[in-house]
């Protein structure tokens, strides 16, 4: 009789036959795949440090400028110590050759920024001028790589956006040359809240009988060679909160140059947004305002931003102007 003839197919001889090992138990197969995994996630880790560790990528080679800074920082906040080493590892990356590594550090600073805006967390002017000349030294690892630029110059806005965040501290002496003018000044030309382009019945309760305020419930076109200031305003605050947020306050002539002759002087502007290009800007403070700028030609003299948020070019020029304002520089003349 075959192996075929049987009535299950099989020999019995075969059903006698033991396995040549025993199998393992089956708490013993579990702890056998958890080591082999841990193993590989200790490899992998330990392959992450050194790829990501400044001092092994940078060398003892590195230029001067990129030098590493000592890693203690004794009561350096967490926010900025976790910033100070993204810039780090960013030179390293850089130098290194490893350009896309450096990019992501990069935008791992420009979350930072943003996460500290957000938190309103607080920092010294000093901790600005560190902070742009890290940045500095990232780009000069690869200075004529595009996409560097960008990703450092969004840094350098979101640094911007962080100082314009900062609490306004009192100025000493109140008045002076330069200065915007006071709401007393204004009320003497009238309590003024509605402008030539507010609809009826247009208010804002914050603004309601405060003299000197001008409610914007649609943008105001400005003419060339034309002046904005409280005489002409009629007040010395406009109020634009009302506007939609990606509404232009102010509009100059299309070709925003400064050859137009554009000039606001001496005015508070307040919400909505505006681009800075081709406008000569004197004596002016911007509060909770999406400022744009294009890359075109920019004056400001005295102007300050409070709480405002930037939409700049990503290139050598707006990174010039978020620096400037980053700095705490309130006169800046881009031709």
């Amino acid at each position: 009789m075959t192996i075929w003839d049987t009535p299950s197919g099989r020999d019995r001889r075969w059903l006698r036959r033991k396995s040549g090992y025993t199998p393992a138990p089956m708490y013993a197969r579990v702890a056998v795949v958890s080591l082999a995994m841990a193993l590989m996630a200790t490899l992998a880790w330990q392959g992450a440090q050194r790829l990501l560790d400044p001092a092994r990528m940078a060398g003892n080679d590195a230029p001067h400028f990129l030098a590493r800074p000592p890693s203690d920082r004794p009561g350096v906040a967490a926010w900025q110590t976790a910033l100070l080493n993204a810039l780090e590892q960013a030179v390293a990356q850089g130098v290194g050759g490893n350009i896309t590594a450096a990019e992501m550090q990069a935008d791992r600073v420009a979350t930072i920024l943003m996460t500290a805006r957000m938190r309103a967390e607080t920092a010294a002017p000093e901790f600005f001028e560190h902070t742009v000349r890290e940045l500095d030294r990232v780009l000069q690892t690869h200075p004529d790589n595009a996409r560097l630029v960008e990703h450092v110059t969004l840094a350098r806005i979101e640094l911007a956006q962080l100082r314009s965040a900062q609490p306004v501290m009192p100025e000493a002496g109140g008045g002076g040359e330069g200065a915007a003018p006071k709401t007393e000044n204004a009320a003497q030309m009238g309590t003024q809240n509605s402008g030539p382009d507010v609809g009826p019945g247009v208010q804002a309760a914050h603004a309601v009988n405060i003299p000197g305020h001008v409610i914007l419930a649609a943008p105001r076109a400005l003419g060339a060679n034309e002046l904005l200031d409280p005489t002409a305003l009629r007040g010395n605050y406009i109020d634009a909160t009302l506007m939609p947020d990606a509404s232009e306050i102010l509009l100059p002539p299309s070709t925003r140059v400064m050859a137009d002759g554009v000039r606001v002087d001496g005015l508070t502007i307040a919400g909505a947004a505006q681009t800075l290009d081709g406008i000569r800007w004197k004596n002016v403070t911007f509060i909770g305002s999406r400022l744009r700028y294009e890359g075109g030609e920019v004056s400001l003299q005295n102007v300050r931003f409070t709480n405002c948020t930037f939409g700049f070019s990503a290139d050598e020029r707006g990174a010039r102007l978020a620096d400037a304002i980053a700095l705490g520089q309130r006169s800046f003349v881009l031709q």
